[in-house]
């Protein structure tokens, strides 16, 4: 690595040597420039092999950006463009603004610029980009920045810390360059001095604010009352104004009657005006027709002495005639009455004759009906019975078939192992009576006994387990008798004996319940519906299935019963939900459906069980609840 600093140093020295002799005739200063210039470039193409940047495996063009006024520097930097260095090539490229630093490795920076390098470090925002400055005053935020010694030389300054923070790594021999390292104490204490003073000026900052607080709060409490002061007058200003709003309606009100006040009593006064007229007019009339009058009084009273002559004729004839008419009105309501009597007599019998011939018919009627109807109600409820106990039957009918098909397995095992057992004990005998017995045929006999004395054990209580269970299954579902029973273990001892039916499709049954519910029902009416619907699913809901699941959930809430019945099968659209509890309906016709599993069942659960079943919609599978007291 020395031998590499060193030949480095070497090919330094000579570009220094070459640039010397090419630009001699050149002013001093423009050849010192042009000579530091090109030493800058070395050095910044000597740093891209001393740092590591992140992601660097992943780097295939190296970019360095310029930015800076400086157009030699510039073209001595483009003399690298294109040259590899570690498995990189190296691309320069002049940047205008910082805003198109988003692409690169390395940004070098001219004297002019590195004045404002802290402005440059807050928009680099710690990303991975090495920062090489010129001269810049505010070293806390230079990582790589060109310096002159007391005697003129070009030497660069090396701040650790900012490269750290950008996730760059630094090898220790880039100092070998001829760079010196900053002294991080200093620079971290004029940080800590910085960092002190923003901290005075943002407690100045945060009392001004406090006060501000303070200031706002109090002018929004003002602000409070006064917006509550305002919605009050508000308020005032609203009811004024209905009641201004009211007043002028009824001025308005006035007004128009008013007017019509005014109209009616201009037509009173033209009518009154005509009465006047009218009753002058009148009263000439009656002056005239009182004289009249007079004249009439005279002729009347002479009237009235012949008219009472003639009134006193009339009271006799009218007594004479009220004696005759008294007998004659007499015997006409005597005739009226015996009429009317008469006719109302025929028309009652008319109406009772007629009534007990239509009564009597009706009755022959009736009791032909009810006699109808006792006997269809009698050949119904027998075909009810019968129904019930042909699908009992059926049900215990397929019971008997599993049970025996379960049976048959632990009962050929059985005589498996006895067979076995027998066959030993021959041959122990023929050893024995031969004289060749050995002691490995009686340690075979005996573990060959112990085997099949357990297999023996094992299998013969497994089938009376099975005949156990199916014994009580089947004489609760052949008789109607109310016992005391556990539901869980009940339906679990069902489920075991329909066990050989689930094995064709591989189906399984889960029943969980949230408690122990003891019950004094008819346990032979559960096992029924319980069989129905287990049957229903394996025949229908699983029909051309395999590993269908059957989950049944107890619970009891209060006083009530819930057995909640769901299936993963094909389910039942809205038509079959609706009437999948009428008499005779299937959906299995076809293959001997008989359509009354489900309402024996129902019947079953209203009548017996004073319960209910729903049929409730589900996306998969059928769903049946039922509910019944405890």
């Amino acid at each position: 690595m020395k031998l590499g600093i060193a030949l480095e140093k070497i090919a330094l020295i000579k570009i220094v040597v070459i640039s010397s002799i090419l630009f001699l005739s050149q002013p001093v200063n423009a050849f010192e420039q042009y000579l530091s210039d090109k030493i800058k470039a070395a050095f910044v193409f000597n740093f891209i092999k001393y740092i590591s940047w992140p992601n660097e495996k992943n780097i295939v063009n190296f970019t360095i950006g310029y930015y800076g006024d400086d157009k030699t520097y510039y073209e001595e930097l483009q003399k690298m463009h294109g040259i590899r260095v570690k498995h990189f090539s190296i691309s320069i490229i002049e940047i205008a603004s910082l805003e198109e630093i988003s692409q690169l490795q390395t940004i070098v920076i001219d004297k002019a610029r590195s004045r404002s390098i802290q402005n440059i470090k807050k928009q680099l925002n710690e990303q991975g980009i090495l920062i090489v400055s010129d001269g810049a005053q505010d070293k806390k935020y230079t990582m790589l920045n060109f310096i002159k010694n007391d005697k003129n030389k070009l030497k660069f300054e090396l701040n650790r810390y900012q490269m750290l923070n950008a996730g760059l790594k630094v090898s220790a021999e880039i100092l070998v360059l001829g760079g010196t390292e900053l002294d991080i104490a200093n620079v971290l204490n004029e940080m800590d001095i910085t960092i002190n003073n923003s901290l005075e000026e943002l407690r100045e900052q945060s009392s001004k604010l406090e006060q501000l607080k303070n200031n706002i709060i109090s002018r929004e409490k003002r602000l409070t009352a006064q917006q509550k002061k305002l919605a009050q007058q508000k308020k005032q200003l609203g009811e004024q104004n209905d009641l201004l709003k009211q007043n002028k309606f009824d001025f308005q009100s006035l007004q128009r009657n008013y007017g019509q006040l005014k109209k009616e009593l201009d037509v009173s006064q033209v009518q009154l005006t005509n009465n006047v007229t009218s009753l002058h007019d009148l009263k000439n009339d009656i002056q005239q027709k009182e004289q009249s009058i007079d004249v009439l009084e005279i002729q009347i009273r002479e009237k009235k002495k012949v008219l009472n002559n003639l009134e006193e004729r009339h009271v006799t004839q009218t007594q004479e005639i009220a004696k005759q008419s008294s007998l004659i009105q007499t015997q006409y309501l005597f005739l009226i009455f015996i009429a009317v009597a008469s006719f109302a007599i025929l028309i009652i019998l008319i109406v009772i004759y007629k009534s007990r011939r239509t009564l009597r018919k009706v009755n022959l009627e009736l009791q032909t009906n009810i006699k109808a109807l006792a006997e269809a109600n009698t050949n119904l409820s027998t075909t009810q019975d019968q129904l019930v106990e042909s699908e009992k039957m059926a049900a215990l009918g397929g019971l008997v078939a599993g049970v025996a098909h379960e049976i048959n397995t632990p009962l050929g095992v059985s005589v498996t192992a006895t067979s076995h057992l027998a066959d030993q004990i021959d041959q122990f005998d023929k050893e024995y009576r031969t004289g060749q017995l050995k002691k490995s045929s009686l340690n075979n006999l005996l573990l060959d006994a112990k085997d099949s004395c357990g297999m023996l054990t094992r299998n013969l209580r497994r089938a009376s387990d099975l005949i156990s269970n199916f014994k009580q299954v089947a004489v609760d579902q052949s008789s109607e008798d109310r016992r005391e029973f556990e539901l869980q273990s009940y339906i679990e001892e069902l489920i075991q004996s329909l066990q050989p039916q689930f094995k064709q499709g591989n189906h399984s049954i889960s029943l969980t319940s949230s408690c122990k519910i003891s019950l004094n029902n008819f346990p032979g009416v559960i096992a029924q519906i319980i069989t129905n619907l287990i049957i229903n699913s394996l025949n229908h809901g699983f029909e051309n299935k395999i590993r269908g699941e059957i989950s049944i959930d107890l619970v009891r809430e209060n006083t009530e019963i819930i057995i909640d019945y769901r299936d993963n099968g094909i389910g039942l659209t809205k038509q079959q939900r609706e009437k999948v509890f009428e008499p005779f309906y299937t959906t299995a016709r076809s293959t001997g459906g008989s359509g009354l599993g489900m309402s024996i069942s129902y019947n079953l659960i209203t009548s017996k069980l004073n319960g209910s079943i729903n049929c409730l919609e589900s996306s998969k599978g059928a769903h049946f609840q039922i509910i019944f007291p405890q």
